[in-house]
């Protein structure tokens, strides 16, 4: 989420700066180069407050820590 609020990419906004309070950061995990840890109870209610409608692999980018492992990680922001 930091890093894409750093580089203007359309349609994440991250109003609450990653603490998991507004759904502003919601992005669909196209592919991963390992599987990513299951979303939090809370991350899973705060998906049901996104602007475009959750996906089975709808995540809140604020959840997802950027690491090594992760390189090459493919992200799509959906549309409304």
């Amino acid at each position: 989420m930091e890093a894409a609020v750093a580089h203007n990419v359309p349609g994440v906004i991250g109003d609450c700066g990653g603490a998991l309070a507004c759904a502003t950061c919601h992005v669909v995990v196209e592919s991963a180069p390992i599987p990513l840890p299951m979303p939090s109870a809370t991350e899973g209610e705060m998906l049901e407050f996104t602007e475009a409608p959750a996906e089975p692999s709808s995540r809140l980018s604020c959840q997802i820590k950027a690491v090594p492992e992760l390189n090459g990680l493919i992200l799509r922001v959906p549309g409304p």
